[in-house]
């Protein structure tokens, strides 16, 4: 199978599943964006009301460093990968893939450190899965990665 080379200044194909991705990627963001910057202003987490002692016995001790993951990688790099995505740029499928890949570890550490699942957590691992495909998808039809 022949391996296309895109220049770093080339469009790439759109294919129209990748609207979904943006509407993933926009849903995410306005999402994560108010609650990241609330446990950054409130590292006990009192001001969405999460337990402080369901973060204090982690490595990290306070919501800061999760809300400033949550902000940055959930929040503003979701609107990266959202405005790449409607320009077209060669890198919007990579980061499509890699947010999918951080978010689905990030809910898989909120399951493993939380002793209560709450229901966005069901839908947010739901929307990294279909983000890591639909990435993986997007590439493949670019030709910038072949798997099969």
């Amino acid at each position: 199978m022949q391996s296309v080379h895109l220049a770093t200044d080339q469009s790439i194909p759109r294919p129209r599943y990748v609207w979904l991705a943006v509407a993933i990627e926009l849903l995410t963001a306005i999402t994560a964006i108010p609650v990241g910057l609330m446990l950054m202003s409130d590292p006990s987490g009192g001001g969405i009301q999460l337990p402080p002692e369901w973060i204090e016995a982690t490595p990290f001790g306070s919501y800061l460093i999760p809300g400033m993951y949550l902000f940055t990688m959930n929040g503003l790099g979701m609107l990266l990968a959202a405005v790449l995505t409607q320009i077209r740029h060669w890198s919007a499928p990579w980061l499509t893939g890699f947010l999918a890949v951080g978010l689905i570890v990030w809910i898989l550490v909120q399951l493993a450190v939380m002793p209560e699942i709450m229901w966005l957590q069901p839908v947010f691992l739901g929307a990294g899965i279909v983000l890591g495909f639909i990435a993986l998808f997007w590439l493949r039809a670019t030709g910038q990665m072949s798997l099969w």
